[in-house]
């Protein structure tokens, strides 16, 4: 119901009041007043009555609007304070813009100096590459010179196993020389010369003594497999290797142990070891006893 309609009904209310009381002074003049006046009294009353409940709904849909209005008001402030909110942080977010315009233009003047840069290291990677171009040519030809080279150490090498062969056949020949030469020294019973035809140079070991003494030819080889106690040598009876003989063991010059061949093939010996300070290993050196006592002698 609106404002309007409520200033109506009371005017309304208070007319009916005002026409009531004219009417009952008017209805005391006539005969039947007391019935007229009784009439419009309970008129009065339900005008009364209706005027009360309207005076308390108005009341109460003015406590409505009262509460209405009171949260708008709340409402109003609670935006007031966000929109404070909001211009702070726009304010903020307006400081952070012009830092990062700021840091903008720092980073635009450090991209122009990297890029500066990059170019400049451009142009020392081309010099750089020309530079890798060279030395990659000339590592061409270093290493066309050093095929060429190892084709030649290959033909030394070759030629240098021809040799090495041919000294080994003029060794077992000297040894096959030196048994006869002993063989017609006992039977002729005149002093045996045949040490005399190897040279012991190279055999020579500091501090090495060797265990069990024994006569024989001088043979130097080394070692080419090693199982357990058991000792396979490079040399074999075509050097002059005997069952029994005794082989000093020695590892660039440092003494290793003694080995007593049991086996003997043409070109290979193998035997125990009789004791060492070391673990004999594959590559070691081995000297007969004869060819120690002939290199200290």
């Amino acid at each position: 119901m609106s404002t309007l309609s409520k200033v109506f009904v009371v005017l309304l209310v208070v007319f009916s009041i005002a026409f009531t009381s004219m009417t009952i002074s008017i209805a005391t003049q006539t005969v039947k007043w007391k019935a007229i006046a009784e009439r419009f009294e309970e008129h009065a009353k339900v005008a009364d009555t209706n005027l009360r409940h309207l005076i308390a709904a108005n009341a109460a849909e003015i406590a409505a609007a009262t509460d209405t209005i009171n949260a708008h008001l709340d409402k109003i402030a609670s935006v007031e304070a966000e929109l404070q909110d909001v211009r702070g942080e726009l304010e903020q977010r307006q400081a952070e813009l012009r830092r990062a315009a700021s840091e903008k233009s720092g980073a635009e003047a450090i991209n122009r100096g990297l890029i500066a840069q990059l170019q400049s290291t451009e142009a020392a990677r081309e010099e750089y590459q020309k530079q890798r171009d060279e030395l990659r040519d000339g590592a061409i030809e270093l290493q066309r010179r050093n095929i060429d080279l190892n084709d030649r150490v290959n033909e030394l090498t070759a030629q240098t196993s021809v040799l090495v062969e041919q000294k080994r056949q003029f060794e077992q020949q000297i040894n096959v020389l030196k048994g006869e030469n002993q063989k017609l020294s006992r039977l002729s019973r005149t002093p045996s010369t045949g040490y005399a035809m190897e040279d012991p140079t190279g055999a020579a070991m500091s501090h090495v003594v060797a265990a069990t003494p024994v006569s024989g030819s001088a043979i130097r080889g080394k070692i080419v497999d090693v199982s357990g106690d058991i000792v396979t040598i490079s040399v074999g009876s075509a050097d002059g290797v005997q069952k029994e003989m005794v082989f000093v063991i020695h590892r660039r010059g440092e003494y290793v142990g003694d080995m007593k061949v049991g086996m003997v093939d043409p070109n290979k010996a193998a035997g125990r070891m009789l004791g060492g300070r070391l673990v004999p290993a594959a590559g070691d050196m081995v000297t007969d006893e004869l060819g120690l006592a002939g290199s200290r002698g």
